[in-house]
Formats: C-alpha cells, sequence, structure tokens
C-alpha cells in the first residue's frame, strides 16, 4: 500500500465518527428546521459531508483496497458532495483561525452582547465558561476543517487517478 494510501485510509477513518456525530446533529437540525425552513440549506451542507464520507470510506474499502469497479453513480456521489463538502471544511477553518487568533478581551465583548441577548440564561454560565467552551469546539473545527480539506482533495485526486475503478 503506497505511503499516501495509508494516510488517506488514516484520515478516512477519523473522519467516519466526525461525520456520525454530524449526522446526529443532522437529524437534530432538522427537526428544528421544520420550524425554521431556512434552517434547512444547513441540513443540506452537514448531509453533504456525511454523505460525501460514506462514500469516499466505500470507494477506498471496495475500489482501491480491493479493486472492484464501482459505479459511475458512486463517482458522482463521492465528488458533488466533495465540493459541498470542501465548501464546509473551509468554513471551519477559516472561522476557527479567526475565534483563535482573536484576543480574548475581543471575543469577550462579543460574548457579553450575546449573553445580554439571552435573558433566561442560567447565572451557570459565565462569560469564562462561553469562552472555554468557544475555545474548545474551534479547536475541535480547526482539526476537522484541516482533515476534511486534505481528504477530499486526496479522494478527488484518487478519483481521477483510478477512473478505471467505474463503470
Amino acid at each position: 500500500m503506497p505511503q499516501n494510501l495509508k494516510l488517506y485510509t488514516v484520515l478516512t477513518y477519523i473522519l467516519i465518527p466526525i461525520a456520525l456525530f454530524f449526522g446526529f446533529l443532522d437529524v437534530l437540525i432538522l427537526f428544528s428546521s421544520l420550524a425554521n425552513p431556512s434552517a434547512l440549506i444547513m441540513v443540506f451542507i452537514i448531509a453533504c459531508l456525511v454523505i460525501y464520507t460514506f462514500s469516499s470510506f466505500k470507494f477506498l474499502k471496495m475500489g482501491l483496497e480491493r479493486e472492484i469497479v464501482q459505479t459511475s453513480k458512486l463517482k458522482d456521489w463521492i465528488k458533488v458532495n466533495a465540493y459541498v463538502s470542501f465548501f464546509l471544511c473551509s468554513l471551519f477553518f477559516v472561522n476557527s483561525i479567526s475565534v483563535l487568533v482573536s484576543t480574548n478581551a475581543v471575543l469577550l465583548k462579543f460574548i457579553d452582547e450575546f449573553l445580554q441577548q439571552q435573558p433566561n440564561m442560567p447565572k451557570e454560565i459565565t462569560n469564562a465558561l462561553v469562552l472555554s467552551i468557544l475555545k474548545g469546539v474551534s479547536v475541535l473545527l480547526l482539526v476537522t476543517g484541516i482533515i476534511g480539506i486534505v481528504h477530499i482533495r486526496t479522494t478527488l485526486r484518487l478519483v481521477k487517478q483510478n477512473d478505471h475503478l467505474f463503470e
């Protein structure tokens, strides 16, 4: 197995639990979007990441490892969902970087404004708690964005190089 295929396999296995988590979140967002249809675009974008992850996993296991010819429909699923997922992972990356390079004073100002708009917020939720959660989530989304971007670029290159594996 070539070195880049080993890295691709590792990244794929890292993406699977991330996709499962986002799939769970997607179902929750879907139910809440019944009251707010404008949230359906987010449901679509997150679903694309989940679909991309599992279709690229099938390509890895069946196509690259076993060299079983796959349908051209799988190739289409991979490519279409990869472009939307690339957009989402890029947003994760950019937003996470912007939060992580911001000073605590700037972030606390935004957190104060947010908490003032939430009059029923429990007193246990302090600015410091929200700041630590925001930074932790930003780190996780940064890692997810980087892994996603690298994985998507590699997948698209492998699909192009292994066009013979699609009928």
